[in-house]
């Protein structure tokens, strides 16, 4: 199945199974997701209470090969039934959560801001086939699950998920121009297999990433811990900094981002801290300060700025 129409076919929901409306065929899906779902449990099981000890490679492993499993048993099924089916979803959450962030980690430490980027993306994009791309499957499945209830987003801030997407998306910002180049048709060997185009690879990475960040800062627990860990000045710093056009689409997700904050995550801390840090005079002062900004950014970033603090005062 093509990845994109995918994408825009399912409403920005990936993994959608068992979409005929054929009775003998819905069947059938709905025995295959049930088989499914008996192995996805079996495999956590095993993850969770191992014969023998297992390394952190090996532990890492056999997490990754669940991913694919449960984005196909859950991806169009409705949010309730990830409880209800799968009673070790919070565990199994915490444990994604924590893999990613430190996949992140492992690629931000010791580099520069461009190299950190650049391998963080390789790591999240989308590579020819869907269920071998570990990062990809890594970041769907979150996405998944952060359109669950509250308590599985606090088990995701409390890996410290939420900091990290946000200090990956102002990192985002120094991004490299990515080479243009056609999906390869003849090389295509399955519908389960097609060559992306870079920008296709980045247009899809974007709207998963960007999606995920939306469900987490629509509840108060994600805003709280990026003013604790002060992390939320990066958003309010992204959304008036000049980046390279190519990477403009990350400044309108920051946007997007702070913009679904100041909706659902004004707590008192988070809104105390707001006041202190001077977030709203800082973005004012970045404007004035931006010499490389055309003038259709800063009334970009104006309205922005204006919208932000109706919400914020």
């Amino acid at each position: 199945m093509n990845i994109m129409r995918k994408w825009w076919g399912s409403g920005g929901r990936m993994g959608s199974v068992g979409e005929c409306g054929d009775p003998i065929n819905s069947q059938a899906a709905q025995q295959h997701l049930a088989l499914g779902l008996m192995h996805l449990k079996k495999l956590f099981s095993e993850y969770t209470y191992p014969p023998h000890t297992l390394s952190e490679p090996e532990k890492e492993d056999k997490l990754y090969n669940m991913l694919p499993l449960f984005c196909k048993v859950f991806g169009s099924s409705p949010t309730c039934d990830l409880q209800e089916k799968f009673g070790d979803v919070l565990l199994f959450t915490q444990h994604v959560s924590k893999l990613m962030v430190t996949e992140i980690r492992r690629r931000a430490s010791n580099q520069s801001t461009e190299a950190a980027s650049c391998a963080i993306v390789r790591f999240l994009e989308i590579e020819s086939c869907e269920e071998s791309s570990n990062g990809w499957m890594l970041l769907s499945t979150l996405n998944l699950l952060a359109a669950g209830p509250p308590d599985f987003i606090e088990v995701m801030t409390a890996a410290s998920l939420p900091s990290t997407m946000v200090k990956c998306l102002y990192l985002f910002f120094d991004l490299p121009e990515y080479e243009s180049n056609s999906p390869n048709v003849a090389d295509q060997t399955d519908n389960n297999e097609t060559e992306f185009s870079s920008s296709e690879r980045r247009i899809l990475l974007q709207k998963v990433f960007v999606q995920l960040m939306v469900r987490l800062c629509s509840h108060v627990a994600p805003a709280e811990e990026l003013a604790r860990k002060d992390d939320l000045t990066l958003l309010f710093s992204a959304i008036t900094s000049w980046c390279p056009q190519h990477n403009a689409l990350w400044r309108k997700s920051a946007a997007e981002v702070l913009m679904t904050l100041s909706r659902h995550g004004l707590s008192q801390p988070v809104v105390s801290y707001i006041h202190n840090k001077a977030c709203v005079p800082m973005c004012v002062d970045n404007m004035e300060r931006g010499q490389d900004l055309s003038p259709l950014e800063i009334v970009e970033m104006f309205c922005h700025c204006v919208l932000l603090s109706q919400g914020f005062f």
